[in-house]
């Protein structure tokens, strides 16, 4: 199978993909997620798998804005436990290090330790984790830093200076399994979908209503602009529910007006770490 990640071999989105896929995979490296998308679209991948919101950093607004784009189903979740190392060539002490690079999602993760460990160390944003180390080990860069996995730092041959850096022990990024085919798992129990509530006064708690009285828990609620209409909105939202109890609800939001899309049914990983 053909996994397309964002990022080098040894970043988080690789050690996710061989979590929830298994290690018998040909992993598709795209530098962006844009990119990751491409090589969906292209056929170039079978499937992708791509972070959407991380514990500490919250969401992952490029990759809404993609799903919005492209025509592609959620076929599952996985939720990886994110534990970042201090990393650097061999021989490299941290009072010396003038710059750290990482993921501009990595950066904001380590904030608390950056502040107090490197106050005076610029922060560079780069592609990816693993890329900022595989950087560091190309320019031989004595005065440099990145903020990667432990995966990262033993493939690329560096020192691993401190480990877990993320402020929170429990830093936990969810991502999303993805393909160009609309399958629903047998065992489906969640759903992500896209709501555009008519812009009238309470039309979006109408919308709410219509699934609590179905019973619907809902787990996540992102609001993403509409391109095409300045200043009006469109709700990213994931519940509880699939099948029937699902359709039937979507149903009912039509009636009231509402354009409803749906992105997935699948089977919920839990939000265990």
């Amino acid at each position: 199978m053909r996994v397309a990640v964002q990022g080098e071999k040894g970043s988080y989105h690789h050690i996710a993909a061989e979590n929830y896929f298994g290690s018998d995979i040909e992993l598709i490296c795209c530098e962006s997620f844009a990119a990751t998308f491409d090589a969906l679209a292209s056929g170039n991948a079978d499937t992708a798998l791509v972070a959407i919101e991380n514990s500490t950093a919250g969401s992952v607004h490029p990759v809404y804005d993609l799903l919005l784009k492209h025509d592609f189903f959620i076929t599952g979740e996985v939720y990886e436990p994110i534990h970042h190392c201090l990393v650097a060539l061999p021989g490299t002490e941290m009072k010396h290090i003038e710059r750290v690079y990482s993921h501009p999602m990595a950066l904001p993760q380590c904030a608390d330790f950056l502040d107090e460990n490197l106050p005076h160390a610029e922060r560079i944003e780069f592609s990816d984790t693993a890329a900022s180390a595989k950087h560091i080990k190309q320019t031989k860069d004595k005065h440099a830093a990145a903020i990667a996995s432990s995966l990262a730092a033993k493939l690329e041959n560096l020192q691993i200076l401190r480990s877990n850096v993320e402020d929170y022990q429990h830093n936990v990024t969810r991502f999303l399994a993805l393909s160009p085919s609309h399958d629903v798992a047998a065992a489906a129990n969640k759903s992500s979908f896209v709501l555009e509530a008519p812009h009238k006064p309470g039309a979006l708690v109408s919308a709410l209503s219509v699934l609590a009285d179905a019973d619907i828990n809902l787990t996540k609620l992102e609001s993403r602009p509409l391109p095409s209409e300045p200043w009006r909105y469109q709700f990213l939202i994931d519940v509880e529910a699939a099948g029937s109890n699902l359709h039937k609800s979507a149903g009912r939001l039509k009636a009231l007006g509402c354009n409803v899309r749906i992105l997935g049914e699948y089977k919920s990983a839990g939000g265990t770490i």
